[in-house]
């Protein structure tokens, strides 16, 4: 359909974005019959033939030619393009754009947060164990449940095959009174699975958001407008009446009875921020002038382990967590898991560092022997402040990010406790801070909660003040947990949508 076609429709549902939240939400709507239309800026990477698969863009060959040339490889890669400015540059997020958006390039762990990371939300952990489940399966995860955890939940499926190096290094830390169990992934077990993690995946194994909720959707009748971004949104003051678009270099506003955001953490707020209707100086839903506030990212620290076996089967390299230090007598700290392989050599000159120049004749002899040590992650929760944020500078979208001094403490903390319990394998701290770019995980940009001032969405994910406009992306989240968030946008958005058609 062109977008003519698209405007000349009553839609049901307008959905932007077709992530984790958007796409499970929609596939919802269109289970109940309802006409829903999915707006996604990028590609269809579901049909995109020329899709660059099974590696990182930046060893693609047609990153090494002109910029141009460079957009495009994002484009095929499913990865953003569009800049935003971060500590004065700017700086292109390491984020999804496509069909699946995000999950298309993460490493497939979907995991439940813990009962005590609801203590600030307006839902609690009880509120949201049925929809993890169902969320579960809908992704089909496979793994092991985290023998700390008190409420667990059902067995899961068995987890993908790992090989020797995983029992090894699994035996090692029970040794040193761990608690490491197999991770739950989005995954199928075909053979040689490696949880293909910052690129598409090339064996069809990852079961990302397009997979498995915007293809069923879509094979229920749901319709997809790729290449089609939203730019703003018009509305009265108390509903919103269209989703104004560009497509194939032409304008027009689509209608529907409801709006759904889940474009993401950044996306989203830049949105309501850029629309601006009678009634919504500050930005559409932003009464409480927190749209774009409390932006929240995980801080992350990798550790390499030249002391343990050597991964030597592609499902070793995303194999195991543990959570021994997620809350601790010192504080909540976070996770600790598998990081996956480390990516192409290619990719990390792609930096453009002048030591990585240096060093790269070096590096090209050592590379193999380093990929296969094992690396663990640590994830370390970040504690929403309102000074960090997405705003728009002379029409450009900025990002003014600081670690609060307790962040701080209680990163320095999670090293501490750590380093002793591995002692033996030889950790190395690989990580200094987080580049500015590593994005993932990016939350809280329109917090939900009971009070109209201090949050954006009510408990249901509906803005406050708007009877028809919903954000089910990590935006919503009012704090960010230590744990990979994506199970919990998937189970939210079941909730939502369930909730949601019923209303319709």
């Amino acid at each position: 359909m062109n977008i003519s076609d698209l405007a000349a429709t009553d839609w049901d549902a307008v959905v932007v974005g077709t992530g984790l939240g958007g796409a499970t939400l929609g596939l919802v709507l269109a289970r109940h019959g309802k006409r829903v239309l999915f707006v996604e800026k990028g590609r269809d990477l579901g049909l995109e033939k020329a899709a660059i698969r099974g590696h990182v863009v930046e060893a693609d060959p047609l990153f090494g030619g002109s910029h141009e040339d460079q957009r495009e490889a994002l484009r095929r890669g499913g990865r953003r393009v569009d800049e935003v400015e971060i500590g004065g540059l700017p700086v292109r997020p390491e984020l999804g754009n496509g069909t699946g958006g995000s999950s298309a390039l993460h490493g497939g762990v979907l995991e439940r947060f813990f009962p005590g990371d609801f203590a600030a939300w307006p839902i609690t952990y009880r509120d949201l164990v049925p929809w993890y489940a169902r969320a579960e399966e809908l992704y089909g995860v496979k793994g092991e449940r985290d023998p700390l955890r008190v409420e667990a939940g059902a067995p899961l499926a068995a987890p993908i095959p790992a090989g020797a190096a995983t029992e090894a290094l699994r035996a090692a830390l029970t040794e040193r009174g761990l608690h490491p169990y197999r991770l739950p992934l989005a995954c199928r077990a075909v053979p040689d699975c490696s949880a293909c993690q910052g690129f598409l995946c090339a064996r069809a194994c990852k079961n990302d958001a397009d997979r498995m909720a915007l293809r069923p959707a879509l094979a229920l009748g749901a319709s997809l407008a790729t290449g089609c971004e939203a730019v703003s949104l018009e509305a009265s003051p108390s509903r919103v009446t269209g989703v104004a678009c560009v497509m194939d270099g032409r304008s027009a506003t689509l209608r529907a009875g409801v709006v759904v955001l889940a474009a993401g953490a950044l996306a989203t707020p830049a949105l309501l921020l850029a629309s601006r209707p009678g009634g919504w100086d500050r930005g559409l839903a932003n009464g409480s002038g927190l749209v774009g506030r409390n932006l929240m990212r995980h801080g992350i620290d990798l550790w390499a382990l030249p002391g343990a076996p050597r991964l030597g089967h592609p499902g070793d390299a995303k194999a195991l967590g543990f959570n021994d230090l997620y809350e601790t007598p010192r504080g909540k700290l976070g996770t600790v898991q598998s990081f996956g392989t480390l990516p192409a050599l290619e990719a990390v000159l792609a930096h453009r560092s002048p030591v990585l120049r240096l060093l790269a004749p070096f590096a090209r002899a050592l590379w193999p022997v380093l990929s296969a040590v094992p690396i663990l992650a640590t994830i370390l929760e970040d504690l929403p402040q309102t000074s960090n944020r997405l705003e728009f500078a002379e029409g450009r979208p900025r990002i003014t990010y600081r670690p609060s001094p307790d962040d701080e403490r209680r990163r320095a903390i999670f090293r501490e406790e750590l380093r002793p319990r591995l002692a033996g394998l030889r950790p190395v701290l690989v990580s200094g801070r987080d580049a500015p770019k590593a994005l993932g995980h990016v939350c809280g940009t329109c917090r939900f909660g009971e009070d109209p001032a201090t949050s954006v969405l009510d408990p249901w994910n509906r803005a406050h003040g708007l009877d028809n406009l919903y954000v089910v992306d990590g935006s919503f989240f009012p704090t960010s947990a230590g744990i990979n968030p994506a199970l919990t946008i998937a189970a939210n958005a079941l909730r939502v949508g369930e909730h949601l058609a019923e209303r319709m």
